[in-house]
């Protein structure tokens, strides 16, 4: 699809087809590259647009979730905590985005932002980090309202067990039910049990243990979150602009309102390697390598 789609918008028939294998391989595996430097606006093409964001969401579902679909269990799409998560944050992302940028006046007609927010939003929440605007448009277009909802769609990121990055839809969709449980409690008679399940490729039984392991890893995010938005603003960046290019880094996805680039200071290249490296392992392996070396050197 994305080769014709090619040679269609006015590509040679080799380049359309390197361009769609880069392009395919960077969507799926939320890896954000392109072959030029102007990414996929470099097409101005609606339909590569739309290829490149179904392909995205495909990419960050759960691995599990494709091997059920795989050996058709299909009834998972629709009862998998992760894509309600997804559905319910995304949406929730792109409505502040969309009625941000209908404020603002910056594009022409409504399908054109349509276009350019559900794009970003994608982008952001699967944390592939493709673009199809210039990286100060964030800043100097969007306004800051559609930069929280991308920021929001960044940090929280794709599914567990996929190549994207960021909290991680099942542990949004566990904090969920913890909440949901806990409301049910003060509500309901102290006598009362209440059990609390959530379906993820089978009936799961809620546990502390799952809402503190989900609860541990999110502030954990937040807190190297933190970190880059603190250094960032250290060297006189504006605080969202910080905030926006931490959370890109510390969640894997590649967005940049500008802050990232060759002659950013060399402090903060660091802390952003640093954040893209614990996002990445999403702290257990770091957490049992620091046990590790605690108990060699502790004998405990």
């Amino acid at each position: 699809m994305l080769w014709i789609t090619g040679m269609i918008e006015g590509l040679k028939p080799l380049q359309a087809l390197l361009h769609s294998i880069w392009i395919f391989m960077s969507c799926w595996s939320t890896g954000g590259f392109a072959p030029q430097s102007q990414n996929l606006l470099y097409y101005h093409s609606p339909a590569i647009e739309f290829i490149g964001m179904t392909i995205m969401i495909i990419g960050s579902l759960n691995f599990a979730l494709h091997y059920a679909i795989w050996i058709g269990n299909y009834r998972e799409v629709y009862k998998n905590i992760e894509i309600k998560s997804f559905i319910i944050t995304l949406t929730l992302s792109f409505i502040l985005c969309f009625s941000a940028l209908i404020s603002t006046h910056v594009f022409p007609d409504f399908l054109t932002i349509f276009r350019r927010a559900f794009i970003h939003v994608i982008s952001a929440h699967t944390t592939t980090g493709v673009m199809s605007v210039y990286a100060r448009q964030f800043i100097v277009e969007w306004g800051s309202p559609a930069m929280v909802g991308i920021i929001l769609a960044m940090a929280i990121g794709g599914s567990a067990c996929s190549t994207a990055g960021g909290f991680k839809g099942i542990r949004m969709g566990i904090l969920a039910k913890a909440l949901s449980q806990d409301i049910k409690k003060l509500v309901s008679p102290e006598s009362s049990i209440i059990i609390q399940k959530f379906h993820h490729i089978k009936d799961v039984v809620l546990e502390d243990s799952h809402v503190r392991s989900a609860a541990l890893i999110v502030i954990l995010y937040v807190f190297i979150y933190s970190i880059g938005t603190a250094v960032g603003m250290m060297y006189g960046y504006p605080a969202l602009d910080a905030v926006f290019d931490a959370v890109s880094a510390g969640s894997n996805t590649g967005l940049s309102c500008g802050i990232t680039s060759a002659s950013m200071p060399a402090l903060l290249k660091i802390v952003y390697f640093l954040e893209m490296w614990a996002g990445r392992l999403e702290f257990n392996a770091i957490l049992v390598l620091s046990g590790v070396f605690y108990a060699s050197f502790t004998g405990k």
